[in-house]
């Protein structure tokens, strides 16, 4: 099905747009040029195996998210006992100081915890770490956002991180003043608390998330990273009846651009919806409005998104750019000035030996059996880490749904 759209992406190259939204500039990507469509991988790239999913454990393990503070990394993402999104769904973690040896994940490791009931299913996402006033505090939700400020803030779940000791955090709360409708029976099940019963600096440093300026990272830290619009995001409803796109974005602030120029970057929701390619909104100045999201020809394989900026001024695009049968390789795609993505590099790949085990003959071979499961390297969010000691660019990302790896690159390439 997805091969039969490749011609589809080669023509998308001369459509012409009313708004000038990013575009790729680099050479298509070709899957007949096997194994990477013609790119190639970034040099002295290091893999590492975060997570092996078992049964026991849950063998759904998706949408992976890594923060970087006070010297050490936290991965988060969501476990499901064997399908997408189920009731039950929770949320895994994992810690290092090196982004290489991290902690181990036994099914005790459990960040957010299943806030279903007989009468109340839910899933939850893992969301994007939050840094405010010096303090770092792990996210859940729900309903799955992305970026920060969040419009699904009645739901957001919260804990502080200790960043002295690994696996201790402090109790859960709703970041809400009330429990949302639904979540009573789970919250006191689970001693879920509201901010309301959290102590007075909580409350002062969560108040300060109310304020769309305020962006809640700490560049300091060791990474630029952020996944927040300053002045709020594009509102997520469907604009204009395009039903094509999904809430699954990401941000990030063309360089040197005056005033200041924001892009989001949708991925579609299906192939006979969206197409296989991204959809940009683009906003010029702080006050300025967002446009109605549409097309660009970015190729892209119908999965999540990240970008960022690196440390030497360009701005990356994490994506599984080349359609084919498999969400795979996982490219890293950059643009210098904000709207060419003129250059793209592989980061790994399910034909890389380092996915090949006697467990795992072949990397993008499902072990399990499960709903809405896909074979590939998918679903990444990634950082420049510029800390000394552990300087690098850092990419989180699903194997075939089932387990979690990191990718650690050198922030030249």
């Amino acid at each position: 099905m997805r091969l039969s759209v490749l011609l589809g992406i080669c023509i998308l190259g001369g459509l012409g747009y009313a708004q000038q939204v990013p575009s790729w500039t680099a050479p298509f990507l070709n899957p007949l040029k096997f194994p990477y469509g013609g790119a190639e991988p970034v040099p002295d790239t290091k893999l590492t195996r975060l997570f092996f999913a078992t049964p026991e454990i849950g063998t759904y393990n998706m949408s992976p998210m890594l923060s970087f503070f006070f010297g050490q990394f936290l991965a988060s993402w969501k476990c499901a006992p064997q399908d997408e999104d189920q009731p039950g769904q929770r949320i895994l973690y994992s810690q290092s100081h090196d982004g290489q040896t991290w902690t181990p994940t036994d099914g005790t490791n459990e960040l957010f915890p299943n806030m279903s009931t007989s009468t109340h299913h839910v899933a939850l996402f893992a969301e994007p770490t939050l840094q405010i006033n010096g303090r770092v505090y792990a996210a859940a939700s729900p309903k799955q956002f992305c970026l920060y400020p969040d419009q699904y803030f009645d739901v957001l779940l919260l804990r502080r991180v200790d960043t002295t000791t690994f696996g201790k955090f402090g109790p859960i709360f709703w970041a809400a003043p009330k429990i949302p409708q639904g979540f009573e029976e789970a919250s006191a099940l689970r001693g879920v608390v509201t901010i309301a019963q959290m102590d007075a600096t909580t409350q002062a440093d969560i108040a300060m998330l109310a304020d769309p300026n305020f962006a809640p990272c700490n560049a300091s830290s060791g990474t630029a990273k952020c996944e927040y619009c300053q002045n709020g995001c594009q509102p997520w409803s469907i604009p204009l009846n395009i039903t094509g796109i999904e809430n699954e974005r990401t941000h990030y602030v063309v360089p040197h651009s005056n005033p200041q120029t924001d892009v989001l970057l949708y991925r579609s929701r299906l192939y006979k919806e969206g197409g296989n390619h991204l959809y940009a909104s683009v906003r010029r100045g702080l006050n300025g409005s967002w446009t109605v999201p549409i097309a660009t020809n970015i190729s892209d394989d119908v999965a999540n998104i990240n970008a960022g900026p690196l440390p030497d001024g360009r701005v990356y695009l994490l994506s599984n750019a080349m359609v084919t049968v498999f969400r795979d390789p996982l490219f890293i795609s950059t643009t210098t000035d904000g709207w060419h993505f003129s250059r793209t590099n592989v980061v790994a790949s399910c034909e890389m030996s380092a996915f090949r085990s006697p467990k795992q003959p072949w990397g993008c071979l499902q072990r399990y059996k499960g709903g809405a499961k896909e074979g590939g390297l998918q679903y990444p969010q990634g950082m420049a880490v510029t800390a000394p000691g552990v300087e690098g660019f850092y990419a989180i990302f699903s194997v075939n749904k089932e387990d979690i790896w990191v990718a650690r690159l050198p922030l030249q390439w």
